[in-house]
């Protein structure tokens, strides 16, 4: 209370100013509408543009405006019940919050990729045959692991708990011309239409372009073999998550409601920006995957990003000897495109920062 009372005594020369004015101009008002005279009205409208250096500076009390704040009979009986007998000169203060706004203004510029030519769509031969058949070649050069811009294909290829992994076509990774899409670049395609075929751990989870989708669901629906399927990273904790592939596929999902495998899930999400896990067992087994110090307690050594190397591990295999959490905050730079997510649950854990009790109770089952 006395808080909120020497605030309204501070603020009080403010108000007063602002009824004195409106007094004035009210008054001329009535007098233009009685007279017609508009050098009155302008008069009593219009201020002076320019003062003084003791006119804006001074602190000092100014006799001539507590006798017109007092010259008005409500607004003096509101002054002396708060018990002002003076009133400062305001405008000192106006000038110093000027210049306070003048010390604080920031220009942001934006840092824009570099230009860069367009490369063209093409539908390939494989993708085609896999949506006509529902199986992959023995051997392709326009299908790829979904990893291999981060290089983390290869061993998580070579390994039975994390493969296959998903793999993506060369028209999705390959966004620029005179670029083969195996490395990161600031033009990166954001996942959005997936295909599949087969269930359980044969399944085969492909990332394909816009483009492919639209060329080839005529035949996705003709031939039935695969499905394709909507995808969105989740970004905020509120949104539901699209990682099992169930929200809308074409066709329907079979019967026994096929979901993605949970290994291709985790990839999936990692690549694509996911900012959230959808329950503690996705958040231990991205913990294990990137061999982190929560899936390995006890470990006697883990570096500062929390990564355990291969001889300290105390808990389940990781594919990975080598460190992945510098690529991986890369990407999500690109995917963030400068904003923050250190706070969300993959920045937290990028960040060798553990996920709370707290957080992981509120995790969906």
């Amino acid at each position: 209370m006395h808080e909120t009372c020497e605030d309204i005594r501070h603020h009080l020369p403010f108000w007063a100013i602002q009824g004195l004015d409106h007094q004035k101009r009210f008054a001329a008002y009535k007098e233009h509408t009685s007279s017609g005279d508009l050098d009155r009205l302008r008069d009593a409208w219009l201020q002076p543009e320019s003062r003084t250096l003791e006119e804006m500076y001074s602190n000092a009390p100014c006799p001539a405006i507590t006798d017109e704040v007092f010259s008005v009979p409500s607004m003096r009986d509101r002054i002396e019940r708060l018990g002002i007998t003076e009133l400062v000169n305001v405008r000192i203060a106006e000038e110093q919050e000027r210049e306070v706004n003048h010390e604080v203004e920031w220009e942001r510029q934006v840092e824009r990729p570099p230009k860069a030519e367009p490369a063209d769509h093409v539908v390939r031969r494989d993708i085609r045959m896999f949506v006509e058949t529902g199986r992959l070649p023995e051997s392709s050069a326009q299908i790829l692991p979904l990893l291999v811009p981060i290089n983390m294909a290869q061993a998580l290829d070579l390994t039975t708990e994390w493969s296959p992994s998903p793999l993506t076509t060369t028209d999705f990774t390959t966004t620029v011309r005179n670029s083969d899409g195996a490395c990161l670049t600031q033009y990166l395609r954001p996942v959005n239409w997936v295909l599949s075929s087969g269930s359980g751990k044969d399944s085969i989870v492909i990332v394909i372009s816009p483009f492919e989708a639209n060329e080839l669901l005529p035949k996705i629906r003709e031939k039935r073999r695969v499905r394709l399927h909507v995808y969105a990273p989740r970004v905020t904790s509120s949104v539901r998550s699209f990682s099992d592939l169930t929200f809308h596929s074409i066709p329907d999902s079979p019967v026994e409601r096929w979901t993605t495998p949970g290994h291709a899930r985790i990839a999936l999400n990692l690549f694509s920006g996911q900012l959230y896990f959808d329950n503690k067992e996705e958040y231990e087994s991205v913990c294990v995957l990137l061999a982190l110090s929560k899936a390995h307690p006890g470990a006697e050594y883990s570096q500062v990003d929390g990564f355990v190397p291969p001889e300290y591990r105390t808990g389940r295999p990781s594919p990975f000897s080598e460190n992945k959490i510098s690529i991986l905050k890369k990407l999500m730079g690109l995917r963030r495109k400068g904003m923050s997510y250190d706070r969300t649950h993959l920045g937290q854990i990028l960040n060798a920062i553990p996920l709370s009790d707290e957080t992981l109770r509120a995790m969906s089952p």
